[in-house]
């Protein structure tokens, strides 16, 4: 069984997907108590993939290509371009002893704009956010408690 993990998915309504900072804390909670209730109750999870890149990065497409041909793993599909971001999941890893994998989308400032026009009007990230975003990236390191890390370019995101 695979886990995907995404504020995103609390933020989708019936009229769209609805941005504001209460309800952006509110899908981060959900998305912790999610990721807490896996942890505790499936004892098979055996990976968590933490997903790092800004939006339009490819993130949730390497999470659809890697669920087919992974199991028992939890994907974390948010931006984390912060270690203090970060660090919360890789500490409830730790408490259930589960290796952490950073899967960092090196993708383009460019692409990752070009590919946030291209979203569905509801899903479209103010570009100012975006390039904040990007800007803010630190680099995940093995010192974080990654067990590793991949670094994955638009080439070889095979889905894109």
């Amino acid at each position: 069984m695979n886990v995907h993990i995404n504020p995103d998915h609390y933020l989708q309504t019936a009229q769209g997907r609805v941005f504001s900072e209460a309800g952006n804390r509110l899908a981060w909670q959900k998305c912790y108590a999610d990721l807490q209730h896996y942890l505790s109750s499936a004892s098979a999870i055996r990976c968590i993939y933490l997903l790092v890149g800004a939006q339009g990065s490819g993130k949730t497409s390497w999470v659809k290509h890697k669920m087919q041909v992974e199991t028992d793993c939890i994907f974390f599909d948010a931006i984390l371009v912060k270690k203090s971001e970060r660090m919360p999941i890789l500490q409830y890893a730790q408490q259930f002893d589960l290796p952490c994998v950073a899967v960092c989308l090196m993708t383009s400032l460019q692409q990752c704009l070009e590919r946030n026009r291209q979203r569905p009007t509801d899903e479209i990230v103010n570009t100012m956010a975006l390039r904040n975003v990007y800007q803010a990236y630190e680099q995940p390191t093995l010192e974080e408690g990654f067990a590793d890390i991949l670094f994955i370019t638009p080439e070889l995101n095979v889905q894109r």
